[in-house]
């Protein structure tokens, strides 16, 4: 019987996952066995004039079998990270979640409801700094149509926070939806966002670090004259190679979008969707809730991988994803007396 979870079926989904498992520990196998083997062997055949230390050779030996499974740990960690972390879900943990996402209480003046329909469906209206105060005190922006309500969910029979969609894979809403990753058999969304993109990093460093390192083994193969009978067993290690030099422009180019984006403070469907979207009234929905997410390229960056010195890090410390108003802090107490 097949076992579900977030709405998710776990028999075939995991297919894709597992090919992405299989074929790391091929290349795993295959770099160690054509690579770090031979290169550790051949470090106990010198014992030249630095015998009480390490040769320059030996250094590079070991610095390459470091560099690769700090790499390795860091994209398997990730990548586990990414497929099995939440997304994030709609919050209905207290009185105040259910009043809004369940009871759709958004506590909106009738003042600034109007003036925020009377933006949306016009397009002459000047998107200033006073409309992005407003729409920044909402908690809820997006609206559906020309001239919208708040968007709704039928499926999960909740209101939708900004940013917030529907995945019918996963059945059910997701935060900051990015999109659904099969790989992961997993949503992208904002609590594991930051992994999905450092696996993405990490495989193509990965990539990137086998094609420099394994190209003079494989120029010394391919210059050699002929393939014996015998020389079948280099078959994986050109099929190998073959895919990390696919692989690595392909994943640049990926990273490169995503760092984009993010960069921009959009996801995948914001970008598709909304952003190059035929219809006007699309794209002029999507400008007035953007104001409300761009804080510049640096803080747009912060907001989705955390201060800059855990950017490389797999690990995430956001708030709940639903981008409500903060409210303001109070005053100190010193400010107070005086």
């Amino acid at each position: 019987m097949a076992v579900s979870c977030c709405g998710r079926n776990l028999s075939l989904g995991w297919l894709q996952p597992t090919y992405v498992v299989f074929f790391t520990a091929l290349c795993y196998s295959v770099f160690f066995a054509f690579e770090l083997l031979p290169r550790i062997e051949s470090v106990h055949t010198f014992l030249g004039p630095e015998i009480w230390g390490y040769s320059s050779y030996e250094r590079g030996v070991y610095l390459t079998f470091f560099l690769f499974h700090l790499l390795l740990l860091l994209f398997l960690y990730s990548f586990k990270l990414a497929a099995f972390t939440s997304p994030g879900r709609i919050p209905l943990d207290t009185p105040s979640d259910l009043s809004k996402w369940r009871d759709g209480n958004f506590k909106v003046l009738h003042s600034t409801e109007a003036t925020l329909k009377q933006v949306v469906s016009s397009l002459d209206v000047t998107l200033g700094d006073d409309i992005r105060q407003l729409v920044r005190n909402m908690i809820v922006v997006e609206r559906k149509k020309k001239f919208g309500f708040h968007r709704f969910c039928s499926f999960c029979t909740l209101y939708k926070p900004d940013r917030t969609h529907h995945c019918r894979i996963c059945g059910t809403c997701t935060l900051r939806m990015d999109h659904h990753c099969p790989w992961l058999n997993n949503c992208v969304g904002y609590a594991n966002y930051k992994f999905f993109f450092l696996t993405v990093m990490y495989a193509f460093s990965l990539c990137t670090f086998m094609a420099i390192e394994m190209a003079p083994t494989m120029f010394k193969m391919v210059a050699a004259k002929g393939v014996p009978v015998s020389g079948i067993h280099l078959l994986p290690a050109y099929i190998v190679y073959s895919c990390v030099l696919v692989l690595s422009p392909l994943l640049l180019f990926f990273l490169a979008f995503h760092l984009y984006i993010t960069a921009n403070a959009m996801s995948t469907i914001e970008y598709r969707e909304k952003k190059n979207s035929d219809d006007p009234y699309v794209q002029r929905r999507f400008q007035v809730a953007h104001l409300k997410f761009d804080n510049g390229y640096l803080n747009n960056l912060r907001e989705a991988f955390g201060p800059m010195h855990t950017w490389l890090i797999p690990t995430f410390r956001g708030d709940n994803g639903t981008y409500c108003p903060k409210p303001p802090k109070r005053e100190s107490r010193k400010k107070l007396l005086d």
